[in-house]
């Protein structure tokens, strides 16, 4: 037996019997292409020294028919008897047929079920694998009949079906294409040959056969047809005999006609009658099979080992292979919550899409982390907002307050309790713009934990709902206890003014001390010259080192030290607007204030909180009965159906692999095997 085309056969055999597909590898494979009644069916059948195939007038192949050969070396004994021939088809399973007739009906059968009687054709391959002790280990594809007309109830563009269909099958670079060709018709007009020079331009994977060579006119145009110079492929031109009508109903054996057939080139054709007939074919379908095999060797085994690659990389974005399922929850779990810390420091990011998977709307563009999230909510629903609202926003009457306070005495300076009311009032617009960025904050949390949970989950679609489902629950809780924190600082806020904070006192001491020292010097320089009162200013703001016109405070001061007469609607109006200063000054301390404190307290208690407190509450409530956790833990048929897959074409694709090493490392030679062959 041929070890290197019987290794072939097993290559292709793992992948067939395996039901997946090996488009992607593309083994070397013969594939045979001829018009409709060009003799394939005959080639074929000689070929493997059987009558299997159906035959009949129009279409009668109308499914690709992988027919794998395989020489065996002793019989089988099926159904109590001896058998030297037998076969078995792939949607059959282990069925052994042995009774050819049954082998031509099923074909037609399964290809009915598919095509329908008498109709279409379909590129969904029949698999037909046929033992014995005759035939050589050899892989053919018969492909449908080329034709120009529809017949029945076939489409009416049968023919450009067709075509589709074999050039699909004849432009895989490591295709054999099997041209098939009348012998009675001008081989110029061969439907096959030009549908081979389409996909095979310098002739190095055609090889040229000429059926029913004894119709031909024996004569030099013939000679020059069967020496192969008019076709012009470089696997050469073989021409064969077809077993006639009679041959067929007398049922001579093909081993009989297969000598006819010698004796026949012998006779018409000496000097070519040692490269004619299908014994020869047959043996220089195999040294053509292992020559290209060799060559596309490396090729074949670079293609297996980027299939690996790339269902390795299926199966660990899958999950791997499948594991205990308590295990495979805390494994989860961990991921899960591990996900979040790292989101929100921004080494783990979301991919665009994950929003829609989500269910949390449109998708986002590029890559974006939790954390980068929170900040952009932080940053437009508290910094921006806060900063937004005007400290004296509301504000009126602020004169006639003063005036109010004083009764029939006015105050020498500010009054405080003003100062304080005020504040307290304006404060207040703060409350809801805190509590409002404290509830978006949450917002953004929620929606980047159900992300992950998508992300990180989503093979398990019940495990991803219930987490997501507990991490709401506890961002919901510490969303209340973060806006009580939020309500008592503001509370103690409004509580009690603190004129001594440090960032205010300065301020309020210099323009109260500027106030009160213009005043005096008002009320003592009334009379004084002109300049004299302008010495005195200048005097005043060296002493205090204060320029004049430095702030709005110095320029309302300068008015007091330069000694103008002011009445007491201007003095009433000049301390207003000192009040005002001063509570814009204090409001926008405390704004300040809040907006960290605001940060900070989400983080402490939305964010830490929860990566801190999410997986013990997980394990507490998911890690329970052992039906509950397999159904956490149950991926989605999809996933199955991936895994199963990806699963199944890493063993057939090791298997393929072993057995190209075998070939590779194989130490029988070309010769030996066609030793064995002969």
């Amino acid at each position: 037996m041929d070890k290197f085309l019987a290794t072939l056969n097993k290559l292709q055999d793992v992948f067939t019997t395996a039901g997946v597909s090996c488009s992607d590898i593309d083994l070397p494979q013969i594939v045979v292409v001829g018009s409709q009644s060009a003799g394939k069916s005959s080639v074929l059948e000689s070929i493997a020294k059987q009558n299997f195939l159906p035959r009949g007038s129009g279409i009668v192949t109308r499914r690709p028919l992988v027919l794998q050969m395989i020489k065996e070396e002793r019989e089988k004994e099926i159904d109590g008897q001896m058998r030297h021939t037998w076969a078995n088809f792939l949607h059959s399973g282990n069925k052994d047929f042995t009774d050819m007739d049954l082998i031509q009906d099923e074909i037609i059968a399964d290809t009915d079920r598919k095509c329908g009687k008498d109709k279409g054709i379909s590129d969904e391959a029949i698999h037909l694998k046929l033992h014995s002790t005759k035939t050589p280990s050899l892989t053919l594809v018969d492909l449908p009949g080329l034709t120009k007309i529809a017949v029945g109830d076939q489409p009416k563009n049968i023919d450009r079906m067709i075509e589709d269909l074999v050039i699909r099958y004849i432009s895989k670079p490591n295709s054999i294409i099997l041209a098939v060709s009348p012998g009675n018709v001008d081989i110029a007009n061969s439907d096959s040959l030009k549908l081979a020079r389409q996909v095979d331009k310098d002739g190095s994977r055609t090889l040229a056969v000429v059926t029913k060579c004894d119709l031909m006119e024996n004569g030099k145009e013939s000679f020059e047809v069967l020496e192969g110079s008019k076709v012009g492929m470089k696997l050469g031109l073989i021409g064969v005999i077809n077993r006639n009508n009679e041959m067929l109903l007398r049922k001579i054996p093909i081993e009989e006609v297969m000598e006819m057939e010698e004796q026949f080139f012998k006779e018409n054709y000496p000097a070519l009658g040692d490269r004619m007939g299908t014994k020869y074919l047959s043996s220089r379908l195999c040294d053509i099979l292992i020559n290209h095999l060799k060559k596309c060797l490396p090729e074949v085994s670079d293609r297996i080992t980027q299939q690996q690659e790339k269902h390795r990389a299926i199966l660990e974005s899958v999950g791997g292979e499948g594991i205990d399922p308590r295990q495979a929850l805390v494994s989860l779990i961990n991921a899960f919550t591990e996900a979040i810390t790292l989101s929100i420091d921004g080494k783990f990011t979301f991919s665009e899409g994950d929003a829609e998977k989500a269910g949390k709307g449109p998708a986002k563009t590029g890559a974006f982390s939790a954390g980068a999230e929170l900040f952009k909510v932080f940053k437009s629903e508290c910094i921006e907002k806060l900063s937004a609202i005007k400290p004296d926003k509301g504000l009126v009457n602020i004169r006639d307050l003063i005036e109010n306070t004083g009764g029939i005495q006015p105050a020498l300076f500010l009054p405080d309790g003003v100062f304080n009311n005020l504040v307290k009032q304006q404060l207040k617009l703060l409350d809801n713009p805190s509590l409002n960025a404290v509830e978006k904050s949450h917002g953004s949390l929620k929606t980047s934990v159900d992300m992950i949970a998508s992300r990180t989950l989503g093979k398990h679609p019940k495990l991803a709902a219930e987490v997501s489902l507990i991490a709401s629950e506890i961002l919901a809780e510490q969303m209340k206890e973060t806006k009580h924190y939020i309500k008592q600082y503001l509370t103690n806020e409004h509580s009690y003014i603190n004129t001594n904070h440090p960032e205010f006192i300065e301020r309020y001491e210099l323009a109260a001390d500027m106030f009160r020292v213009a005043a005096v010097d008002m009320r003592n320089k009334k009379d004084a010259d002109a300049n004299e009162k302008k010495a005195g200013q200048m005097t005043y703001i060296n002493t205090h080192t204060y320029a004049a016109n430095s702030t709005a405070f110095g320029k309302l001061m300068s008015k007091y030290a330069a000694g103008d007469t002011i009445e007491t609607n201007q003095r009433a109006s000049n301390e207003a607007e000192l009040l005002l200063k001063l509570i814009i000054q204090y409001f926008c301390i405390v704004r300040s204030q809040l907006t960290d404190v605001i940060l900070k307290a989400i983080m402490r208690y939305m964010v830490r909180d929860l990566t801190s407190t999410l997986p013990n509450k997980l394990i507490k409530t998911l890690y329970t009965d052992d039906d509950r956790i397999s159904a956490l833990v149950q991926e989605s048929d999809e996933i199955t159906r991936t895994r199963r897959s990806s699963s199944n074409m890493l063993k057939v694709l090791t298997k393929a692999e072993n057995l190209i090493s075998d070939i590779a490392l194989g130490n029988i030679s070309h010769e030996e095997s066609k030793e064995q062959r002969e």
